[in-house]
């Protein structure tokens, strides 16, 4: 009786320590489990984090990218109608292929070399790959317009795909990346086509508000425009993309130039003396201007300008004749 009883506590000893030792095996194994889920969640949100961070990055740097490449891109166009000698009758067509491929009719230009969308987007194949992902970014389509006289709007409208290589996620989204790209310092077509390249003329803005004074008829401000060629913004005028066309209509985003004709003499530049010498009056054969008004007070001879323009650059505040 008594060894059964012993053994019946051996066995219950047993049983118990079994039991718990299960228990704790149980308790380790849920706890390891529990935690090897919440390291890998850990784990996916840091990734995923990542790729959004990455993904945020594209939208800032795609900014730059287009002010390079489309920057240089008008420059490259400008240069090709300055070589030519002929305005352009497909400017938008042009400038997608410089500003995507670097090149101007099929013809790799040196100022895009490393600049163009194209290289940018093999840049970010590289860097994505270097994070473990790989990125397809498929540009539809390229659009510019005017959004000021003095930039071009260039929208790049794309279908991005972005897969981690890890398994971790897929994206596949639309995004239009767009900047505004300045035309300060770019050569004006109107003058590289008219002179056939002898006078260039880079466009920077007057900061001149007052071209003659009031009370001495003194003119020194508006001379100071000329002979610096600067440029001011006027709805009769025609804006940078329609000079690169020859068209010379008005437009809410027109600039325009009072030309230094003392400049064209020295290159030999032949020239109108019958004309308005604002740029794409003298430049073109437009007829639909007013008559003009010569022998201005304070002014070089050769100064003529259009009825038009008389009050804007304030010389109906000077003595003069009208033109024969």
């Amino acid at each position: 009786m008594k060894n059964s009883l012993k053994t019946n506590k051996k066995g219950l000893f047993y049983i118990v320590v079994s039991s718990m030792l299960i228990i704790i095996m149980i308790v380790i194994f849920v706890a390891y489990k529990e935690y090897g889920y919440t390291d890998r969640q850990k784990v996916m949100e840091t990734r995923i984090r990542t790729i959004n961070d990455f993904i945020k990055n594209i939208d800032s740097d795609s900014q730059r990218a287009i002010f390079i490449s489309g920057f240089r891109a008008l420059i490259a166009i400008e240069d090709y109608v300055a070589r030519t000698g002929k305005y352009l009758n497909n400017t938008e067509e042009l400038f997608k292929y410089a500003f995507f491929n670097g090149t101007v009719n099929g013809v790799k230009v040196d100022v895009l070399i490393n600049s163009s969308y194209s290289e940018y987007l093999a840049r970010l194949q590289i860097i994505a790959g270097r994070i473990g992902l790989d990125i397809d970014m498929n540009v539809t389509n390229i659009t510019l317009y005017h959004d000021s006289p003095w930039a071009i709007r260039v929208i790049v409208t794309t279908r991005i795909n972005i897969t981690d290589r890890r398994g971790a996620a897929k994206w596949n989204f639309p995004r239009d990346y767009n900047t505004s790209v300045s035309l300060i310092n770019i050569r004006d077509p109107v003058y590289s086509v008219a002179t056939r390249g002898r006078v260039p003329n880079t466009i920077r803005i007057s900061n001149i508000t007052d071209y003659v004074d009031d009370a001495t008829n003194d003119t020194t401000e508006l001379i100071r425009y000329i002979n610096y060629s600067y440029y001011t913004n006027n709805t009769l005028a025609p804006s940078f993309l329609m000079r690169l066309k020859g068209n010379f209509s008005s437009s809410p985003y027109g600039i325009e130039s009072l030309v230094n004709i003392p400049e064209l003499k020295d290159q030999n530049v032949n020239y109108s003396n019958s004309r308005s010498i604002v740029d794409y009056i003298l430049f073109s054969n437009i007829t639909n201007y007013t008559a003009r008004v010569c022998n201005v007070d304070n002014m070089p001879s050769w100064f003529t300008i259009d009825t038009n323009h008389t009050t804007k650059y304030e010389v109906n505040e000077l003595s003069s004749t009208p033109c024969s």
